[in-house]
């Protein structure tokens, strides 16, 4: 399943999830800049 949508460089990408399970954490906000290696998204 898509879990996000990333924008970058105008070009909207689809973040997919990498497991099953259930998102216990969202550590982003709509809107907000994200580095290489950030933590998105806490699957438990």
């Amino acid at each position: 399943d898509v879990l996000l949508i990333l924008e970058a460089m105008k070009m909207e990408n689809e973040i997919m999830a990498s497991c099953d399970g259930t998102v216990s954490k969202v550590s982003v906000s709509k809107g907000a800049s994200v580095s290489v290696g950030d933590p998105l998204i806490t699957i438990g």
